[in-house]
């Protein structure tokens, strides 16, 4: 069955092109890629994607490796994968960057704060 790249939504045979995202679908899920590395360890849980994504580009600039975790079940309206957390997601890096990274997203923070 084909999915959207995006939502992960599974659709029809015949459907070629996700309703919501108006991506092209493809034709089975790819699983996420998570680079491999050690000891993952959450550094910042997000409220919602955008805020995950740019956090991730933060860090990323600072060439840290990141790995933006949702903890919602695709195509479930917002259900979250364990009803514990009430954050979209996490942000996680490897072990032996944990203290670069918080450095980073504390120093990020404080410059929007200058602003």
């Amino acid at each position: 069955m084909p999915f959207c790249p995006q939502c992960k939504t599974e659709f029809e045979q015949d459907i070629t092109e996700c309703i919501e995202c108006e991506e092209e679908l493809l034709p089975s899920l790819i699983p996420a890629q998570v680079p491999e590395a050690a000891d993952w360890q959450v550094v910042e849980s997000v409220p919602n994607d955008v805020a995950g994504y740019i956090l991730k580009s933060v860090l990323e600039d600072e060439g840290i490796q990141v790995y933006l975790r949702c903890n919602e079940i695709p195509a479930y309206g917002g259900i979250k994968g364990n009803p514990g957390k009430s954050e979209w997601g996490d942000i996680l890096v490897p072990g032996f960057s944990v203290q670069f990274a918080r450095e980073t997203i504390k120093s990020y923070f404080d410059s929007l704060k200058e602003e």
